[in-house]
């Protein structure tokens, strides 16, 4: 379908803004820190290390580390730093190492809730109680964008999917963006879920919109790759939609699909929540293939973070995990993040 001719303009001015800038697209992956035995493979380990090679090899130019901060439960009102196995010393020598091989890295950190609630379900018993959530957060989310600055990070994710959070105060936020704008001097989002991005207030207060996109593509097992794709068309002219609206160029935070048969009906369902899995490796990278030919070469997408890929390359969680290495859709993701874009230089190093 043709679209309207301002539509085209405003995808157009948003792709020329960011060429003039120098921008590149961000082929990126989420690299999560190992964490089975201690941690002995995760964030500043020697496997580490080969890894980020490996994933230089298949055409990944940025990577997101993610460091979590913890709390008891949905309805705590501290956030503390959890420091398991994504110390600062561990980050301060995974960004090293990364930089060494030419990767650029976002420091996107999380809430590790317990209980396993998520982050987007906080909720608070009165205005006091989201008040003093709002300054512990505040604390947590400046100090790691201090620690971004003093890193030389590229980029600041400052939350994660904190879906019932962003609805409150926004003027809050607001100050919080300000805040972490004195202390960090590179680019900065907020990771937004899905079905939470339209929603997001301060949108113009930020670099990109951040979209951690897990929206559902199919209503039955096993969906062909042709719906997948069709259903991958409607999504981006969403987030094209979204786009348009706010002035800002789209950043998928995150995008992923497991290894199984209803990968696409439930993108977002964590291994531990499922089950009877059903293992099916090609029909994740039927996937990936729908949304990355949906996807390639938009003006108004500055870039893609594949969910995810663990420091010593294997599944933490068994063979229906997020991870897709040594999987079809590995292939996959080569062949797209090894083409070059109209207007994109070859980056020293890249394959």
């Amino acid at each position: 379908m043709k679209r309207p001719l301002a539509q085209l303009a405003v995808c157009v001015a948003l792709g020329s803004a960011a060429a003039a800038r120098g921008e590149a697209f961000q082929r990126g992956v989420c690299y999560a820190s190992a964490w089975q035995s201690h941690g002995v493979d995760g964030y500043g380990s020697p496997t580490s290390t080969r890894t980020l090679g490996r994933l230089r090899r298949l055409g990944v130019e940025w990577i997101a580390v993610t460091p979590f901060g913890f709390m008891a439960s949905s309805t705590a009102t501290e956030v503390t730093e959890s420091h398991f196995v994504e110390t600062d010393e561990r980050l301060r020598a995974e960004v090293a190492h990364a930089h060494a091989l030419g990767l650029k890295v976002t420091l996107k950190p999380h809430l590790w809730i317990g209980r396993g609630d998520w982050a987007g379900d906080l909720a608070w018993a009165s205005d006091d109680a989201w008040r003093r959530w709002f300054a512990s957060y505040r604390l947590f989310v400046l100090g790691y964008a201090r620690l971004a600055e003093r890193e030389h990070y590229d980029l600041f994710v400052l939350g994660t999917e904190l879906r019932s959070a962003t609805s409150r105060d926004p003027e809050a936020w607001r100050s919080l963006i300000a805040d972490v704008r004195r202390v960090f001097q590179g680019p900065i989002t907020y990771a937004a879920n899905w079905d939470e991005a339209e929603h997001v207030p301060f949108w113009d207060a930020l670099d990109y919109v951040g979209v951690d996109e897990y929206a559902p593509i199919a209503k039955t097992r096993g969906a062909a790759e042709p719906a997948l794709c069709a259903a991958w068309n409607e999504l981006a002219k969403s987030l094209e939609g979204l786009s348009r609206r706010t002035g800002k160029r789209v950043l998928l935070t995150e995008l992923g699909y497991r290894a199984t048969r209803d990968a696409a009906m439930n993108p977002s369902a964590w291994p531990e929540h499922d089950e009877r899995p059903q293992a099916d490796p090609v029909h994740q990278a039927s996937c990936f293939r729908a949304a990355l030919q949906a996807l390639w070469g938009r003006p108004w997408l500055a870039g893609i973070y594949v969910w995810k890929w663990y420091s010593d390359g294997r599944d933490e969680q068994g063979p229906t995990d997020f991870s897709f290495a040594d999987k079809p859709a590995e292939a996959v993701l080569r062949d797209y993040y090894r083409r070059r874009l109209a207007g994109e230089t070859k980056r020293q190093g890249t394959p």
